[in-house]
């Protein structure tokens, strides 16, 4: 029998520390919902309509959630995941077809990644 032992994932060092505070603010300058919003939004049956899986909102309520000084290399990870999706999202133009009282799925996707483009 294959024996599994759990461990705990390691906290950032303090030589990860400069990198920790690089990412962390990029990614709360790259997201604007908090994790209430984002909590809530993810309850909307829309926030199925766009993205392949939950994973993208598991993720960043996680993020959201956790206190900077708790996130480990996997959060740094996801949260650099976060920062390269949307910039590239954000680019994106939304299409005139599309009426001005339904969410296009770049804008679902968004929001899944904790961008609200109608949040100012």
């Amino acid at each position: 029998m294959i024996g599994y032992s759990y461990r705990k994932p390691k906290k950032v060092s303090n030589t990860g520390d400069k990198e920790l505070e690089k990412v962390y603010s990029k990614y709360k300058k790259a997201t604007n919902m908090t994790f209430s919003e984002l909590l809530i939004w993810s309850r909307n049956p829309l926030s199925k309509k766009a993205s392949l899986s939950r994973k993208p909102i598991r993720t960043n309520l996680r993020l959201l959630k956790k206190n900077k000084n708790s996130w480990t290399p996997q959060d740094i990870k996801d949260a650099n995941k976060a920062i390269s999706y949307l910039a590239r999202a954000k680019k994106i133009k939304r299409s005139s077809k599309v009426p001005k009282n339904e969410l296009t799925n770049n804008e679902i996707a968004l929001r899944n990644w904790g961008y609200d483009v109608f949040k100012k």
